[in-house]
């Protein structure tokens, strides 16, 4: 009698300790994601430089405008991968002045009577980039740095140029010599948690450059000219 009660006893302990072990097995992650994914709101600007301009036309500073979504996916505590689609807007200002033809469209120099000249160009762009943290990235809370990387390609939606001639606002329609695609490159240093005490903002957000492959325009005297964007992003 005494052994079957020992017996039932030894049999309840090594049930307890073994449901004691599934447990534990069930409470550790099966992934090495840290966190399923997060999505952001994103907002950017910047200035841009433009390389590949010829010295008869003055530039006078450019800028770049971003609007958008970013959603994150960690791949383990210490990458990564991250997609987003942005609209943009590009301002780029230049003395210059396109004369359109259909066999051999040019920029001059701006004539006479006519200031204020400027590209505008609005683009949707996808990114697919790489996140590497510093430091582990053990929750969407944790204080990190991060490096992020990856390639960008954008359909150019519209391109403009506008000048004022005569005390008058005027545009010329440039779709038929600008690109119909933007490819570009990114490098970008950001900030995630608690970094910045007295400017909050920039704890979410990141300032990198974007380098363009291909040329703004494609008119003859103009086709090498490459944009380099330095843009900072805020994330929400």
């Amino acid at each position: 009698m005494k052994t079957l009660k020992f017996t039932k006893a030894t049999l309840i302990l090594f049930l307890f300790i073994l449901s004691q072990s599934i447990l534990a097995q069930n409470g550790t992650p099966t992934s090495k994601r840290p966190y399923k994914s997060q999505t952001y709101f994103s907002f950017g600007a910047g200035v841009s430089l433009l390389q590949g301009v010829s010295d008869n036309f003055y530039q006078d500073g450019h800028s770049n405008v971003q609007l958008g979504l970013m959603k994150e996916i960690p791949i383990n505590h210490k990458v990564s991968f991250v997609t987003g689609v942005e609209l943009e807007r590009l301002t780029y200002n230049l003395d210059f002045f396109p004369v359109l033809d259909e066999n051999n469209s040019q920029f001059i120099q701006g004539p006479d009577g006519i200031k204020y000249t400027r590209v505008f160009q609005n683009s949707l762009n996808l990114s697919a980039q790489t996140r590497f943290y510093f430091k582990e990235n053990s929750s969407k809370q944790t204080t990190n740095i991060f490096l992020q990387i990856g390639l960008r390609g954008g359909y150019n939606l519209s391109t403009t140029f506008s000048f004022r001639e005569n005390n008058e606002n005027q545009s010329i329609d440039l779709s038929d010599v600008a690109r119909p695609f933007n490819v570009q490159a990114e490098l970008m240093l950001g900030f995630k948690g608690n970094y910045f005490k007295k400017l909050e903002i920039l704890n979410a957000s990141s300032f990198g450059l974007t380098y363009q492959f291909n040329s703004l325009l494609t008119a003859g005297n103009v086709e090498n000219i490459s944009p380099v964007h330095l843009t900072w992003r805020f994330l929400f």
